[in-house]
């Protein structure tokens, strides 16, 4: 559902609150008080444990990073083109489901770490709602002029959110069902909230000319992520 395989859930008081607060949002029936305040705590030990925070926005920035380095390369060379300089000519002429799958490869990191893979799994499904219609040379070019790289990262912080919270906690929220319908459900419903509060309360500050292939583009997405975090921990405060 959420959790990978060989994943170890993370152990600490913080993440013990955080665990806590899921089973409290559960018995609660997803209140948007239990939701916020569980949000609230998995945002607080996520963001404190050094660790942690190393492996999730770091990582996930480096999987961000590369996917709007190429969009924008699209934008400014064209899809031929922006083919070469990475290296992929290879693709060029596969199937578009084989093309799709080639770039999210490209995207991905050498590591592969937990966090790492959650950003690659929250690629994948953007990407996908992104390209679902695109076949061609000519519907890659039209796509990539007119994706926003602000719009384009918050989306992926968004699922990149939403699926970190379900990977720590989707064992736990499905054992305190008695139906899979049930998790489902529950998975629907907290998604929901964290897209409606980043959403609302996401600064979509405007980007300037940004090397992202360097360290720079890494960490404007980087602190995107942690003021994201902030976000959900602030937001939750007002609900008390």
């Amino acid at each position: 559902m959420g959790t990978s395989k060989g994943y170890t859930p993370p152990t600490g008081y913080l993440w013990a609150d955080s665990k806590r607060a899921v089973t409290n949002m559960v018995r609660n029936d997803f209140s948007p008080l239990s939701i916020g305040k569980a949000l609230s705590s998995f945002s607080i030990a996520l963001s404190n444990g050094r660790e942690n925070a190393q492996t999730s926005a770091s990582q996930m920035a480096v999987v961000g990073a590369r996917a709007v380095n190429f969009i924008e390369s699209v934008r400014e060379f064209g899809f031929e083109e922006t083919l070469r300089k990475s290296g992929l000519l290879h693709l060029q002429n596969l199937a578009p489901d084989e093309l799709r799958l080639g770039l999210l490869n490209y995207f991905s990191g050498s590591e592969h770490s937990l966090y790492e893979d959650i950003a690659q799994q929250s690629l994948r499904e953007l990407m996908r709602e992104l390209l679902v219609d695109v076949a061609t040379e000519e519907d890659y070019n039209s796509l990539m002029s007119t994706i926003k790289t602000e719009e384009f990262i918050r989306e992926f912080i968004i699922k990149f959110i939403q699926n970190s919270f379900l990977t720590n906690f989707s064992e736990k929220i499905l054992a305190l069902f008695d139906k899979v319908s049930e998790y489902q459900e529950a998975e629907r419903t907290i998604k929901s909230f964290i897209r409606n509060s980043l959403m609302s309360e996401y600064p979509m500050d405007k980007l300037s000319v940004i090397d992202w292939t360097g360290p720079e583009g890494k960490q404007i997405i980087e602190e995107k992520c942690n003021k994201a975090l902030d976000i959900l921990t602030v937001w939750s405060e007002t609900l008390v």
